[in-house]
């Protein structure tokens, strides 16, 4: 085969193509959907650690899938230097022979941004970010997620006949969906009007319902002006405290908009499928259920078992051979793409031994990745904050609640990236307070203030940094309101303005 005229990133020339597999596997369709870990573990037995597979129907969005955790260790740990989460290094996406309106496509182009990136630039372009969550204080972000879980929560009895003995909700689109993407806007300190434009953005990009150019515009417009704004007028809050660590600009406006958008999209998407993840496994799994009630079990340790038993990222889509190399009895060529089926891990048959109690504290699973693109721990620990916190408000404040239709007909997303079912309906009793908790006779919740209500709901300042960062002073001496820069924007209860999926 003719080497092709296009050159790798480093300006060299492709090497000549081997033939690629005979046979590619479809990682798509109802089947796969349904019981992804029977397809993964049918794979496994037909044909290996190492699968080539196809992501769409024409068979033109293709990669080998990597079913073993000590493969995927090696992958994510490249301490060969071959793998690279560069995505010019896709060849087919290089040579343009991909399906140029499949949604995938945009999630793998290239951005100057820490998920496309390695080495030092890699280190360089995350470091304002890592070093912003460092400083969070993990008791104020518990008290901010406590109380938008809570609003939430109350939102569930809004709707329907009050008089109803029983509440039956979306929890999927009342509570997992909104939540983390509140929290994390929230965090980075924008006003409803930003905490609304963003989330519609990101939930239209990654749910694929508008074209993914025109929000990725709208998105990069949204947190440019974000940036610009905590430039001008710094708090206590995400987006200035990285501003503060790149003083000596060592990312463009445009980079630290990039890394907002990324933390709040990655964190989101995570988040809210470990949410329904686990709560699903809560429900359903009876034995669990009881030793969370009976505090045998921590919410924490239900959520490390369903890391191993239905982890929240199922594949992680995006490694690419910068050299010829071989992979589970595989000739892989310079530009194949590789993805580490996180999924798939758990049922490798040298992590099998681990049960239901061991799987509660044992964290050899890879969710959080591994090398140098795994979840840095101060993400990890807000992560699993918002997942934990959430959950336990559920807990407390519905204890009896119960899936509302059987387990198996639940329809699910294709779980190429991240899995969860496309509704996930329950039930519980309708508390017998007057008020949902934490309510007050002043607000109504369907139409915001009453007449004679105030304005806004009254918000307790649950900033998720202590201070906002040392401001220099400007050339006229002034320094901007300590007053203003050390509050977040006032917020409403998000149930009278975030919109119901």
């Amino acid at each position: 085969m003719a080497t092709s005229l296009t050159l790798t990133p480093v300006g060299e020339q492709w090497p000549e193509r081997t033939p690629g597999p005979e046979h590619i596997y479809p990682l798509h369709g109802p089947d796969f959907a349904r019981d992804p870990f029977s397809y993964y573990d049918n794979l496994r037995r037909h044909v290996g650690a190492v699968v080539p597979v196809s992501l769409e129907e024409t068979h033109r969005i293709r990669g080998y899938l990597v079913i073993d955790h000590a493969a995927q260790l090696e992958i994510l740990r490249d301490q060969q230097q071959i793998w690279t989460r560069d995505p010019r290094w896709y060849r087919d996406l290089a040579e343009g022979v991909l399906p140029a309106d499949h949604p995938l496509i945009a999630q793998l182009a290239y951005r100057r941004s820490r998920l496309c990136s390695e080495g030092a630039e890699h280190d360089t372009l995350s470091g304002p970010g890592n070093k912003a969550l460092a400083r969070m204080d993990t008791l104020r972000v518990g008290d901010l997620v406590e109380e938008l879980a809570d609003q939430l929560i109350d939102s569930f009895f809004q709707d329907g006949d009050p008089e109803a003995e029983t509440v039956e909700v979306d929890i999927l689109r009342q509570f997992a969906l909104p939540l983390p993407l509140l929290v994390l806007t929230r965090l980075a300190g924008m006003d409803e009007r930003e905490a609304l434009a963003s989330g519609t953005a990101l939930h239209a990009m990654l749910s694929g319902s508008a074209g993914p150019q025109h929000t990725r515009e709208e998105l990069a417009s949204l947190m440019a002006g974000l940036v610009e704004h905590k430039r001008k007028e710094p708090g206590p809050d995400l987006v200035s405290w990285m501003l503060h660590h790149n003083q000596d600009d060592a990312l463009t406006p445009a980079e630290l908009s990039e890394d907002v958008w990324l933390q709040i999209a990655v964190g989101r998407g995570a988040s809210t499928a470990w949410i329904c993840n686990t709560l699903l496994e809560l429900m359903t799994n009876e034995r669990l259920n009881e030793d969370v009630a009976a505090a045998r079990c921590s919410m924490d340790q239900a959520m490390n078992h369903v890391m191993w038993t239905d982890a929240p990222i199922q594949n992680l889509i995006g490694r690419w051979a910068t050299r010829p190399t071989w992979l589970g009895g595989f000739r892989i060529n310079a530009g194949d793409m590789a993805i580490v089926s996180l999924g798939a891990a758990a049922a490798d048959p040298a992590m099998r031994s681990v049960g239901l109690d061991t799987s509660r504290t044992n964290n050899a699973h890879l969710a959080w990745g591994s090398g140098t693109h795994g979840c840095p721990a101060p993400a990890r620990e807000l992560g699993a904050l918002i997942v934990r916190t959430g959950l336990e408000r559920l807990w407390d404040r519905l204890p009896d609640m119960e899936l509302a239709v059987p387990r198996e007909a639940l329809e699910w997303s294709q779980p190429h990236v991240a899995r969860t079912p496309l509704a996930l309906p329950v039930r519980f009793p309708r508390p017998s307070a007057d008020l949902p908790n934490g309510a007050s006779e002043e607000w109504t919740l369907t139409s915001g203030p009453s007449e004679t209500a105030p304005a806004a709901r009254p918000e307790q300042q649950h900033s998720p940094f202590t201070t906002p960062p040392p401001r220099t002073a400007s050339p006229t001496g002034k320094d901007g309101s300590a007053a203003q820069r050390g509050k977040l924007p006032l917020w409403r209860s998000p149930a009278a303005w975030w919109p119901k999926r």
